[in-house]
Parts: structure tokens; C-alpha cells; sequence
């Protein structure tokens, strides 16, 4: 009875190391997909209005990610890029935009979008939703447009 409890304890342990040590996959979730801008949070305040009427109708701004670069669209006539990092193990994110492009005129939320990309250190979710947040109370939502 004794060696069944410590093989129990055993497999415990192992299942627990394990769970522990998974690392998401970089490349499934970044490399090659197109996410639309879905939401906003800003230091703790969801951003539900101006989103809503942002986001109205045709309006979809975007982020694509290739292997080392990012591109998108954060707002008629905003473009970004740059390149990106991501640790799969403690889900830290850094985003280097080497060019934005008109950004300096923008509405409130776009500026608002930028700072948290250029700004950006850490990342949840998956290929599907993801976040990309610069703390646990400024992040935007993205959903996948595939």
C-alpha cells in the first residue's frame, strides 16, 4: 500500500511538472496570421463605446505578423511596422515599430492602440484571441480574421 501511495505521488509530481513547463507554440499563434482590433482596456477601463463606434460598419484595422515582422493598420491612413519577439515559456512580447506613419494626428483611441503596441510586454491567449498588453490593465483584444 505504502508503494502505491508514493507512485501516486510520483505521477503527481510529474503531471504537475509538466503541466508547469509547457511552452506555447511562437509560430502557431503569431507567424502568418491577420488579427482585427476588437477591444481596449486602458488602465482598467474597458473601452466599450468608442471601440464600438470605431470598429462601425467597413472599419476593420488590423495586425499581421510574419516570422520577425509586424504590419497593420490602426485607423484610416495609420499604418505601423516593425519586428517582434516573443518568449513562449513566460509569454513576455516586445514589438519595435520602426515606422509609424501618420500616427502624430490621430483620434484618442488610435494613439491609444499605438502606445500599448509600441509599448508592449507581454501577450495571452492563442491564434484565435489573443491579447497584447503593456500591463495586466492596458491591453487591447484581437481576434483572428481567418
Amino acid at each position: 500500500m505504502k508503494g502505491m501511495k508514493q507512485i501516486g505521488i510520483i505521477l503527481t509530481l510529474c503531471l504537475l511538472l509538466t503541466a508547469c513547463s509547457k511552452e506555447d507554440d511562437i509560430s502557431e499563434i503569431f507567424e502568418g496570421n491577420r488579427f482585427k482590433i476588437t477591444g481596449l482596456t486602458y488602465n482598467g477601463q474597458k473601452v466599450v463605446k468608442e471601440v464600438k463606434e470605431f470598429y462601425a460598419g467597413d472599419n476593420v484595422y488590423w495586425i499581421s505578423f510574419s516570422q520577425l515582422a509586424f504590419s497593420g493598420v490602426l485607423e484610416a491612413g495609420v499604418q505601423i511596422e516593425g519586428s517582434w519577439s516573443a518568449d513562449g515559456k513566460n509569454r513576455e512580447l516586445t514589438m519595435r515599430v520602426s515606422s509609424p506613419k501618420n500616427v502624430d494626428n490621430t483620434s484618442d483611441l488610435c494613439g491609444k492602440v499605438y502606445n500599448i503596441i509600441k509599448n508592449a510586454t507581454e501577450y495571452s491567449g492563442d491564434k484565435n484571441v489573443l491579447k497584447i498588453k503593456k500591463d495586466n490593465n492596458t491591453f487591447i483584444e484581437l481576434n483572428s480574421m481567418y
